[in-house]
């Protein structure tokens, strides 16, 4: 429990730098030498369990902010790869097909319902991260009607009236 803890604060303790475009190989990248993570299966896995937990997030680039944010946190990609290894595991073990490639609701559900129960570090720290990318996004920002984050100093106290600049007197 205290892993899982520690983990998740080390996982969102550097959410904005995954803003940055990194060039990531589509088929993945080591994170040492001879250890490569996130190749395309994994990769197609990922986006399909984010778009099951936020419908529509591949429309604010989803998959590139999750790449971008495990490319440069690579303890972190190698904890992730290994949950979506043991989601793509059991979905062919079970339903003879990839998660990402899976068409009935009820097996997708049932995997993620079991994921949920049986890794739950995984599950729920990968879930609060697409959440927060999600909701960090300026486009979904509009699709909820909020203009973005007030200005540096916070909100304005409406109690008082606004103060003239005295240097534009």
């Amino acid at each position: 429990m205290a892993a899982g803890m520690i983990g998740g604060e080390i996982i969102y303790g550097a959410v904005p730098s995954v803003f940055a475009k990194n060039e990531i190989p589509k088929d993945g990248f080591e994170v040492q030498k001879g250890y490569k993570v996130f190749n395309e299966t994994t990769q197609k896995n990922m986006l399909r369990l984010a778009e099951e937990l936020i419908p529509g997030c591949s429309s604010v680039g989803m998959k590139d902010k999750l790449m971008n944010y495990v490319y440069i946190n690579k303890g972190i990609a190698s904890f992730l790869d290994a949950g979506f290894w043991n989601i793509d595991a059991i979905s062919r073990a079970k339903f003879k097909s990839p998660f990402y490639s899976l068409q009935d609701r009820d097996a997708v559900n049932r995997i993620m319902k079991y994921v949920s129960l049986r890794n739950k570090s995984f599950f729920y720290n990968f879930r609060k991260l697409v959440i927060q990318f999600y909701y960090s996004d300026p486009q979904v920002w509009k699709k909820l009607s909020y203009n973005g984050p007030p200005q540096p100093n916070g909100f304005m106290d409406y109690a008082e009236a606004p103060k003239a600049d005295k240097k534009s007197k």
